[in-house]
């Protein structure tokens, strides 16, 4: 219905106005017409003319004209045409047109962060984050990661990781010097180093490729020579180094390893 406007006459009770009793109908068609269904078929301005929000009869739209927010009768998009968020009777889309491949989504069953491939999921009992190989997963009891052989849980005292199996024969934990003189790191914190020394019986120290920061524990020396007065021994070990020395003047090759944190 189109807006019924109240004749009122020329001038102050000249007859030429509407009855009161016309006038008062139209007042409630009027009314009716807004109580039911309000439709601005032009706008609605909220604010100065530079930021403001209109109201049309294609869209909600919220800011300037270089962003802003729409909504339709299939879409609610928050920003420009190539980033929005998109509302449908099946899921919450944030992401524009030009990486539709990389976006966030909200349906019935699922948060999806990425693609189809590469993706976080949200359901009802477990987050999911990467593909259905290999995916970190969250409920009420554990948070699993990778498959069912390869997990790690977390309650309030501790993060466990059991069952670990590796196929590609590579289980890297921290840094690594791969030479002669080397080292590794170890599970559960600790540090392994090895090398070799020349030793006699007034030098033989030799320096950790990496040092501990705390202390090294535990040290395996064995000459390369069968000669007794070659054998050597370990007379000390810190974070940095060990101290190696044979009975005999002459050098021997003396390899060392040496466990610590």
């Amino acid at each position: 219905m189109a807006k019924q406007t109240i004749a009122v006459g020329t001038a102050a009770n000249d007859g030429t106005g509407d009855p009161i009793r016309d006038a008062f109908v139209k007042v409630n068609n009027n009314f009716s017409e807004m109580y039911s269904s309000f439709i601005a078929n032009t706008n609605v301005i909220v604010g100065n003319t530079t930021v403001n929000t209109t109201i049309s009869n294609t869209g909600l739209s919220s800011g300037n004209s270089s962003f802003t927010v729409t909504a339709d009768v299939t879409n609610f998009k928050i920003g420009n045409t190539t980033a929005n968020a998109t509302i449908t009777s099946a899921n919450i889309a944030i992401g524009g047109t030009s990486a539709s491949g990389g976006n966030a989504s909200i349906n019935t069953i699922a948060l999806g962060l990425g693609n189809s491939t590469v993706n976080t999921s949200l359901r009802v009992t477990a987050l999911q984050i990467s593909n259905s190989t290999s995916n970190a997963s969250v409920n009420a009891g554990v948070i699993f990661i990778g498959n069912s052989t390869v997990n790690a849980s977390v309650n309030s005292s501790l993060l466990s990781i059991a069952n670990i199996s590796v196929t590609a024969n590579t289980l890297t934990l921290g840094s690594s010097t791969d030479a002669a003189n080397g080292f590794t790191y170890l599970p559960n914190g600790f540090k392994l180093n090895w090398g070799q020394t020349i030793a006699n019986s007034t030098v033989g120290n030799a320096i950790f490729t990496s040092a501990y920061t705390t202390n090294s524990y535990s040290a395996s020396i064995v000459s390369n020579s069968s000669v007794a007065t070659y054998q050597a021994s370990l007379l000390s070990k810190n974070s940095t180094s060990i101290e190696i020395r044979t009975a005999n003047q002459t050098s021997a090759n003396v390899f060392f390893m040496v466990i610590g944190k």
